[in-house]
């Protein structure tokens, strides 16, 4: 299954843009296995018929999104 840049193959594998996934993605996942992202927990409770695996995908990809829009935003600021 994949979302935006993150894919979750039949193996349970997950990928997604190695940047920002030793970032600051590997600790966005590691929040929500532990259960302590409270955005992933809103919205699981919120859409319990979505699998997990896509909610998962469907985080990193909005985690990421903001992530390359800071990234882009500082990178502008530096640039004048």
């Amino acid at each position: 299954m994949k979302v935006g840049q993150f894919e979750l193959d039949e193996k349970g594998v997950l990928s997604g843009p190695a940047a920002y996934m030793k970032e600051q993605g590997t600790a966005k996942l590691d929040r929500i296995l532990a259960g302590n992202d409270a955005g992933f927990n809103a919205m699981t409770a919120v859409r319990p018929d979505i699998p997990v695996g896509q909610m998962v995908l469907v985080a990193l990809q909005t985690d990421y999104a903001g992530w390359v829009g800071m990234r882009q935003m500082f990178g502008a600021a530096r640039a004048r």
